[in-house]
């Protein structure tokens, strides 16, 4: 039997419906960090004005719904083709990710301090289970960010040295980079900034000379 258009038209308004859902309980989370709260998940069902059971079907712990803010505001602020507008050069590329997302998430220190306090709350949560059965405490937004930046180097670089710089790279810019760099270092957002671009800059040239040798 045939699915109608009037079936597949209440399909789509279910899943648009479940989007806008999802998205006023993203904003309520967003509003309430930056009010300087650190809301739970019913805290954050009364803003939106849902109940408490339809926002545990779409968070069922606050762990997975600042992971999944976290996403949201990273790729928001890459969007537009953001990637694509990249120069070839890796330096330029690195320096343009790692001061978009520090102007990102300084306009928004709060909310990235309660990520990463979400992060942590979520690896205690699990600090008994078998690591191969573990929930992943973090998502790989700056993992993928940092590859996309660094890819015209694969072609110059072994696939285990471009990994390492990967993986080096992603340790200087974000929200510990951010709060290191704030906290330990006492810098104001536009010097962090400017430690955390040399510092992605300079291991690019790191990674390059150690192939050339």
């Amino acid at each position: 039997m045939g699915t109608s258009r009037q079936d597949e038209y209440l399909a789509a308004g279910r899943q648009n419906q479940k989007l806008r859902t999802r998205e006023a309980l993203l904003d309520a989370a967003l509003a309430l960090a930056r009010d300087g709260q650190s809301p739970a998940i019913a805290q954050v069902a009364a803003a939106a004005k849902v109940s408490l059971a339809t926002a545990h079907r779409y968070f069922p712990n606050r762990q997975s719904l600042w992971a999944d803010l976290a996403w949201r505001q990273s790729w928001s602020a890459t969007r537009a083709g953001f990637f694509d507008q990249l120069p070839e050069d890796p330096e330029q590329r690195i320096d343009m990710v790692v001061r978009r997302i520090a102007d990102m998430q300084f306009d928004d220190e709060v909310v990235w301090r309660e990520v990463v306090r979400a992060s942590a709350d979520r690896w205690f949560a699990q600090r008994d289970v078998p690591e191969e059965e573990r929930a992943p405490t973090r998502g790989t937004n700056r993992l993928d960010m940092a590859r996309t930046a660094l890819e015209p180097l694969r072609e110059r670089l072994a696939p285990q040295a471009f990994e390492r710089l990967v993986n080096a790279v992603v340790m200087v810019f974000g929200t510990e980079a951010m709060i290191t760099t704030r906290d330990t270092s006492g810098l104001d957002r536009v010097e962090a900034t400017e430690v955390m671009s040399w510092a992605a800059r300079a291991l690019v040239r790191a990674a390059l000379a150690e192939a050339e040798s």
